[in-house]
């Protein structure tokens, strides 16, 4: 259904002293600050989890070597999604519009495609405490109280009693990402370094990050979470105004995004209609395979 005269009328009158259209501020992205951004020249994209060898086993006088066998885990596909939209406007409306808003609107596909990809990445943020949609290579959502190990046994890398950020859930999930074990329960020592939280809890983590005392306590002892070195990052496309996210390194934690195709914008003229049509398209996808490096809490409320 294309755009015509008749929708906007005002348009093609003179007289109007101002068109108010979305003000098209660029911001920063927020996805790439969180996630490893990748390219893929494949239709998806598979990795393979591996569990490699335990800890050393005593070896008395005369006896032989144990030896350990290596284990293939489970295989994570990410499979791309294509999304697209466009826009199509008539011959006359195109012609008659005496301000320019059609050649604006057909301009802000550009800023529909980037925020597309920050909701469709906050959509799975919003996922990690539950995994309704995203999960891991283990089946289960990125923080969970039971990733089931090859050694045996289970790691947690969330409470078993969600909490609001503060200086005790802070460090509750530093000390557990501290003692984070591998596949085999040999020790992976990964540090905190960044919270993704919304905008309601920037204040609460400027002050424990920020503060040279220990906040909300009247006697001035150290903050010692303030030589942490670490940092925050406010998300504005997580829903759930009291979940906090935290995460090691970059490098570490296994957040990734796959670029199948970056926006691409094209534009034609129907022949016979002599329409205007504009499109916009890309192809992506994102997730996790191996949860360690992340922690955090759905909140307390």
């Amino acid at each position: 259904m294309a755009t015509t005269t008749t929708a906007f009328s005002h348009l093609i009158a003179p007289g109007l002293r101002k068109v108010f259209f979305d003000r098209l501020k660029k911001w920063d992205e927020e996805y790439s600050k969180i996630t490893t951004v990748l390219t893929s020249k494949r239709a998806y994209e598979e990795e393979l989890t591996t569990a490699g060898l335990g800890a050393f086993q005593r070896k008395d006088q005369g006896k032989p070597v144990i030896y350990d066998d290596p284990t293939e885990g489970e295989v994570q596909r990410y499979t791309h999604v294509a999304m697209a939209l466009g826009f199509r406007v008539t011959r006359e409306m195109w012609d008659d519009d005496l301000y320019g808003i059609m050649r604006k609107i057909s301009s802000s596909l550009a800023y529909a495609a980037q925020q597309t990809v920050e909701l469709e990445y906050g959509g799975f943020l919003d996922d990690v405490f539950t995994g309704a949609t995203y999960t891991g290579a283990d089946g289960k959502a990125l923080c969970a109280t039971d990733h089931v190990l090859v050694a045996g046994g289970t790691y947690a890398n969330e409470p078993a009693v969600q909490g609001d950020l503060g200086i005790g859930t802070l460090r509750a999930t530093m000390e557990r990402m501290e003692r984070v074990v591998n596949e085999r329960g040999l020790p992976r020592r990964m540090q905190l370094k960044r919270l993704i939280i919304t905008p309601t809890y920037q204040w609460i983590a400027e002050e424990i990050i920020g503060s040279a005392q220990k906040p909300y306590t009247a006697d001035n002892e150290i903050n010692v979470m303030g030589n942490k070195g670490l940092s925050f990052m406010v998300s504005h496309y997580m829903s759930d105004d009291d979940m906090w996210i935290a995460l090691s390194d970059k490098e570490e934690a296994d957040l990734k995004f796959f670029w199948k195709q970056r926006p691409v914008f094209e534009n034609a003229d129907d022949f016979d209609t002599k329409d205007a049509k504009f499109t916009g398209y890309m192809r992506f996808s994102f997730g996790f395979t191996d949860w360690r490096g992340a922690d955090g809490s759905s909140g307390g409320g």
